[in-house]
């Protein structure tokens, strides 16, 4: 089903997202994180953030096909979320992904003003998401899209503790 209103290079069209879309999500999630960190090989926990966050169509995703072939490439995945400075709600992207051979053709700006009509539609104040700080393309395509950086998502690990009766050898 397209979108009125949001126009998509020729050779592709819109379908609306589904609870069935569990599977083809869970794969562009992966897909994008994988660019981000390569050296990681385990995705299993992506099941426990599809389990507590897609909820259709509370949760909607939208995917951008191509035209021919109905191949996914391109998703939009957003919810509700509240901004914890000014207690507005605002939209708050879970994923953006766009395949990389379909990469700067349009397709991200497109997915970014889906969200910004369904969040009108809902009276959103805002899209908010999240990028990782090495992902200077994202950041890139996001600042071109009129995005700011309102702060930072910042990261300290850890070592495992022992527990406190445990002999070290």
């Amino acid at each position: 089903m397209a979108e009125p209103g949001i126009l998509l290079p020729p050779g592709y069209r819109w379908r609306i997202g589904s609870a069935w879309d569990r599977p083809r999500l869970r794969q562009a999630l992966q897909a994008t994180l994988q660019e981000s960190f390569p050296q990681q090989t385990h995705w299993d926990h992506l099941e426990t953030t599809l389990d507590r966050l897609f909820n259709p169509p509370h949760t909607p995703c939208w995917w951008i096909l191509k035209e021919d072939s109905g191949e996914a490439v391109g998703c939009v995945w957003a919810g509700i979320s509240t901004d914890q400075a000014t207690n507005q709600r605002v939209a708050y992207i879970f994923l953006l992904w766009v395949d990389p051979r379909h990469r700067r053709q349009g397709l991200g700006k497109a997915l970014i003003q889906q969200v910004e009509r369904w969040g009108s539609q809902q009276q959103l104040a805002a899209i908010t998401l999240q990028v990782y700080r090495h992902n200077q393309a994202a950041l890139s395509f996001y600042q071109q899209a009129d995005f700011t950086v309102q702060g930072y998502w910042l990261h300290k690990a850890l070592s495992p503790t022992l527990p406190e009766n445990h002999e070290v050898l």
